[in-house]
């Protein structure tokens, strides 16, 4: 087998492997946390388990050599840690209130939020074409919740989606903007974050699980199915993080907005065809709106980046470009994430 076909084999395998357990996941822990299911009510205590499970795994990895070891100021994980821990914490409660249709709907505003918080922030300037896929993004989850509200009156329900929205937002600026400030990768990122949020949630976690769901995990009827599908659960957030690190780098801009697409396709139509998802004509139109402002957000960004990376290529041709004018550039862009005063707003 050539290098060629060596490469599309990994391309598959890390899109399958992304995909699949990004959706499979959604769908072990419904079934694990619905009443209808196994009723494991315990969020928190759930996500302490995944990181854990993830810890392990870079623990494995770093003892193999494959990841090197790189510590993170207290200060920026204690932050961080917080914001992922609530990020996730009402992720999965969104899961557990709501339906799967409308939790993944709902993910959609992050983007939106992130681009909000960017534009105040740190100082970004949109496109109108952008401007106009995420007005296109919140007019389709609009639609959807109203329409959610008025069937189900999941009041709770949307306050934790929106919450999570909030978080996870938040979670992806500080993601970036620490890894820019202390020259991270992403999966050195994680193997300082995921630790720290294991450990806070397995101390936390009992007691805010007590206080949300009136009940000790400890007091859980532990059977054989239920730990198959939690250790299933686990599984999957280890594959979706390793498949994750395995796509950074290796798609381009369009081919990563169509894997995101694909996830959220199959979750909608996953919640509708094996959870009796029900749903109506005016929640279908909003949830095709909000992908369809979706598409539009990551045609537009894919474009201005193209247009990004055109312009180190020509000032190579010119002989302005080598590898030390990509370093002050990428410095440059560092600053300008942090926020620092006096540079001028840049256009995204």
């Amino acid at each position: 087998m050539g290098f060629a076909e060596q490469r599309l084999v990994m391309d598959l395998l890390a899109w399958a492997g992304n995909v699949s357990s990004s959706v499979l996941i959604i769908f072990v822990n419904k079934i694990l946390m619905n009443t209808t299911g196994y009723g494991f009510q315990y969020a928190t205590t759930l996500c302490a388990l995944h990181y854990m499970a993830c810890s392990v795994s870079i623990w494995t990895t770093q003892a193999l050599g494959g990841v090197k070891k790189v510590t993170l100021p207290f200060a920026d994980l204690l932050l961080f840690t917080a914001t992922a821990n609530l990020s996730i914490v009402s992720l999965n409660l969104s899961l557990m209130l709501n339906r799967v249709g409308f939790y993944q709907i709902a993910k959609l505003l992050i983007i939106p939020f992130v681009c909000g918080v960017e534009s105040v922030w740190l100082g970004k300037v949109f496109s109108r074409s952008i401007i106009a896929s995420i007005f296109t993004v919140v007019a389709g989850v609009a639609i959807v919740t109203i329409t959610d509200l008025e069937m189900e009156n999941n009041v709770l329900g949307t306050v934790i989606a929106a919450i999570s929205v909030v978080s996870s937002g938040m979670q992806q600026i500080f993601c970036r903007t620490m890894q820019q400030k202390h020259s991270l990768a992403s999966h050195e990122l994680l193997a300082n974050t995921a630790p720290a949020q294991a450990w806070t949630l397995l101390l936390l976690g009992p007691f805010l699980d007590r206080y949300i769901s009136h009940a000790w995990v400890f007091n859980y009827d532990w059977n054989v199915p239920a730990l198959t599908f939690l250790a299933l659960s686990c599984a999957c957030a280890v594959g979706v993080n390793v498949s994750q690190f395995m796509c950074l780098g290796r798609f381009s801009a369009v081919s990563y907005q169509v894997l995101g697409h694909s996830k959220t396709m199959l979750v909608l139509l996953g919640g509708w065809a094996f959870l009796g998802d029900h749903v109506s004509l005016k929640q279908l139109a909003g949830m095709a709106l909000a992908v369809i402002g979706m598409v539009l957000y990551g045609v537009a960004s894919s474009q201005k980046a193209a247009v990004k990376e055109t312009k180190p290529e020509k000032q190579a041709l010119l002989g302005k470009g080598g590898s030390e004018g990509r370093v002050d550039i990428q410095v440059m862009a560092g600053q300008k994430a942090m926020g620092m005063a006096g540079k001028p707003r840049e256009e995204v």
